[in-house]
């Protein structure tokens, strides 16, 4: 079997989050399946500098984005993992972030990624690829089963593949003016409220879930949510009407690389049978990021975008109950102006206590996980969630608002702490946070207890091997 896997961002070449995790760890979790995996994504600058091993093929596309043409680049590189082509077009693409300033997205979002959701059809075409599956991730490339079927130019085209649409998080569905519509070349009977029509407006994400023969999204809890108003951003009656056609699969976690007997950024390495290395990891992050604590203060990390998803709002309220209970906390991630002015403002509130680092760095991300006693995840809503999985693998003990893959992958912790391996809050509400983290750190001064929950987390086993067995099984359904 053959797949296309399309995608604007893949690890270790672009990043933000789970979207790209999923694009390295499920090719190579089925790469001894007889799966053929060919991935396509645009050519960032950050690809560009990234001291990545790129090849130009020579190989120059003619793509038509509304009434302008463009040239397409061909790039590729054969690591890691499996072929990856990369679509290069410098005026779309060349460029400090891939989606978005500061505070608002690039204008011409619809024109880029137009550009490269046609790209990655005429590459099939021109390379006469054939795949069996097209397998599609968020809005950025939910038009793409319409150019399998109309041509990039929207004049048809003979389609034989099957597509898969996978919904990595609803909130973002790509919305654009319907006076726009143009930009896409597809016939006008798409711009229907059965395709991808939206209030007047093109909805990039509808269009995947319409005109796809399978979407998954990332948790079977959160494939539950997004049918609800409350969850479903508008779309809840689109994805109610589409009945088995949506399904729930769990991302898993890259063990390869979230290892800590052998992760090359840690301060020593340790293990379930020997946990003397997580002290000394926390010795490390003490260290690293100036807290003035003791080593038997509990400290929660917190590895986020800084977003209005990631729970920041109750967090905001429970901050200063939270600095009063005897423990400190270490925040690592970027997003919104508003975000990062709140954290600095808690480092001067609570200097040695709180610590900020405003930036994403892996290696950094790993160390919290490591150094850390419980992992923070008070997320509104979270459509899987890969930090509570981290900080299962690194002894780091979630602390988590039940949604979504949270309440898929966490089992709550009984009273005496003998059974469950974090700690759930149903509520959504600053109240609930603090209950939740003063319940942990109750469990935490209990030594023994704290261990035996330590122990337990670190074996718990959400790889990707159990969640590459449900993708196959959808694989050959729709392609059989």
């Amino acid at each position: 079997m053959k797949i296309v896997y399309a995608a604007s961002e893949i690890v270790p070449f672009a990043s933000t989050g789970g979207l790209a995790e999923v694009g390295a760890a499920l090719p190579r979790a089925l790469s001894d399946r007889g799966i053929e995996f060919i991935r396509v994504m645009p050519l960032y600058r950050q690809v560009a500098e990234g001291g990545f091993e790129l090849k130009d093929t020579g190989m120059r596309l003619d793509i038509p984005v509304g009434f302008r043409r463009h040239k397409a680049e061909i790039w590729l590189t054969r690591e890691p993992g499996p072929l990856t082509y990369f679509i290069r077009k410098d005026e779309f693409f060349d460029r400090s972030q891939l989606y978005s300033l500061p505070e608002r997205d690039y204008d011409d979002n619809l024109e880029r990624f137009v550009f490269f959701q046609k790209a990655v059809v005429a590459l099939i075409d021109a390379l006469e690829l054939k795949p069996d599956i097209v397998h599609c991730s968020d809005w950025q490339t939910g038009l793409i089963p319409l150019f399998l079927k109309h041509g990039i130019h929207g004049m048809g085209r003979t389609q034989t593949e099957k597509t898969v649409f996978t919904i990595h998080n609803l909130a973002y569905q790509g919305i654009f003016p319907g006076s726009q519509y143009s930009v896409t070349n597809l016939p006008f009977f798409c711009f229907t409220v059965d395709v991808l029509e939206f209030y007047g407006n093109i909805n990039c994400m509808k269009a995947g879930i319409t005109t796809s023969n399978i979407i998954t999204t990332v948790s079977k809890t959160y494939a539950q949510e997004i049918r609800t108003e409350e969850f479903g951003c508008g779309l809840q009656g689109v994805l109610a009407s589409v009945g088995d056609r949506l399904v729930g699969i769990i991302n898993g976690a890259d063990y390869s690389s979230w290892d800590p007997s052998k992760d090359p950024f840690l301060a020593r390495p340790y293990r379930v049978d020997d946990l003397a290395g997580k002290k000394e990891c926390k010795k490390d992050l003490i260290r690293i990021m100036d807290l003035d604590i003791t080593e038997q203060t509990p400290v929660i990390g917190m590895v986020s975008r800084l977003v209005n998803q990631k729970g920041l709002d109750i967090l905001a309220e429970a901050m200063p109950t939270l600095m009063s209970m005897g423990m400190a906390m270490v925040v690592l991630g970027v997003g919104q102006e508003q975000f990062h002015a709140l954290c600095r403002e808690w480092v001067s509130r609570w200097p040695g206590q709180f610590a900020v680092s405003l930036d994403y760095n892996i290696g950094l991300a790993h160390k919290i996980d490591a150094g850390s006693d419980i992992c923070l995840v008070p997320s509104r809503f979270e459509p899987c969630g890969l930090n509570q999985l981290y900080g299962l693998r690194y002894g780091a003990v979630p602390v988590v608002h039940a949604t979504g893959g949270l309440e898929d992958t966490i089992l709550d912790l009984n009273d005496d702490g003998s059974q469950g391996t974090g700690i759930k809050f149903k509520t959504y509400t600053s109240d609930a946070l603090v209950a939740a983290v003063r319940r942990a750190l109750d469990l935490y001064r209990q030594d023994s207890v704290w261990t035996a929950i330590v122990k337990r987390s670190m074996q718990q086993d959400f790889s990707w091997e159990r969640s590459a067995d449900d993708y196959l099984t959808f694989y050959h359904r729709i392609s059989s």
